[in-house]
């Protein structure tokens, strides 16, 4: 997405100097956030597409072609950043200032004859037209002179600066070790590196959606372990009451709290009585002195 934002930003044009005019933003940089907006937009819906690709074909189609698009944009920006190193690099190279402050010769030496020029044609005197007309004739030559300096300056300090600028450097050797150009070198390699942080990125999000899926499933079946313990407390419990009941109305034990919990039913005073109140209100005990309980007696 850095990238993509920054190769979008490259091709806006926008410099530091551009950030602000006056008290206002600059078109540029409006450009640029507009650019950067768009970049975003690309990542952020390949990211979404390749996430939900299981869903459907569509959204894995969608994602390969939004990563096509990101992976050549990560090229282009390489490429112009190394572009940009060497047009700098060729910048300040003696070569290039030499022929620059050549050209700046010429050209005060240009405005010092029109000056001339100009006086000159605005005298009365033939002779002065005559030394004007050498003026004008020195002024063409003068001028042919500096386009063939600018010509010339445009390749000026071109091959220092690629040997000044490390990655120009390492490709120049690369190429040289296999015996291709360093053209063949360059797009191979920011190729390889766009489509590895290409790959890297698609993988962590796969991976994040994978350690999501396993955390879903690991709480799903820790539920359904807490239900299933829960399902068998619940069944162990009945099982204590039923027992109960049924040994109280069997005559096996008589319906007194006290022998209750001394016989160890593994139930607690409350559920004890509880299972007291359910058989009186049924009919099959009777209540005795002091809220106790007692087997009804036969008649």
């Amino acid at each position: 997405m850095i990238l993509t934002s920054l190769f979008a930003l490259s091709l806006s044009g926008v410099a530091s100097s551009d950030v602000v005019i006056g008290n206002g933003l600059s078109k540029n940089l409006l450009a640029a956030g507009l650019f950067i907006l768009i970049g975003c937009c690309v990542d952020f819906g390949k990211y979404l597409f390749w996430s939900e690709r299981h869903r459907s074909h569509y959204y894995g189609a969608m994602a390969l072609v939004l990563t096509g698009f990101s992976l050549l944009a990560s090229c282009a920006f390489f490429l112009s950043a190394e572009f940009v190193a060497i047009n700098n690099s060729q910048l300040e190279s003696t070569e290039y200032r030499v022929l620059q402050e050549r050209a700046d010769a010429i050209r005060q030496e240009i405005n010092h004859h029109e000056r001339l020029l100009e006086k000159r044609l605005n005298s009365e005197f033939h002779r002065q037209w005559v030394e004007g007309e050498k003026n004008a004739e020195r002024i063409r030559e003068l001028k042919g002179s500096l386009v063939r300096l600018m010509e010339l300056s445009s390749n000026a300090g071109k091959n220092t600066a690629l040997n000044e600028v490390p990655i120009t450097r390492f490709f120049a050797v690369l190429g040289r070790i296999f015996g291709v150009s360093i053209e063949t070198v360059r797009n191979f390699g920011y190729g390889l590196l766009a489509l590895l942080l290409e790959v890297i990125t698609l993988g962590a999000i796969s991976l994040a959606n994978s350690m999501r899926r396993e955390a879903l499933c690991a709480d799903k079946e820790s539920d359904d372990s807490t239900s299933s313990e829960s399902t068998i407390d619940d069944s162990e419990q009945r099982r204590r009451v039923v027992n109960l009941s049924n040994d109280i109305i069997q005559g096996r034990i008589q319906p007194v709290i006290r022998k209750i919990k001394a016989a160890q039913y593994e139930l607690d005073i409350d559920e004890i009585r509880q299972v007291l109140m359910n058989l009186y209100l049924a009919g099959l005990i009777d209540k005795d002195a002091r809220n106790s309980y007692k087997l009804p007696s036969a008649e």
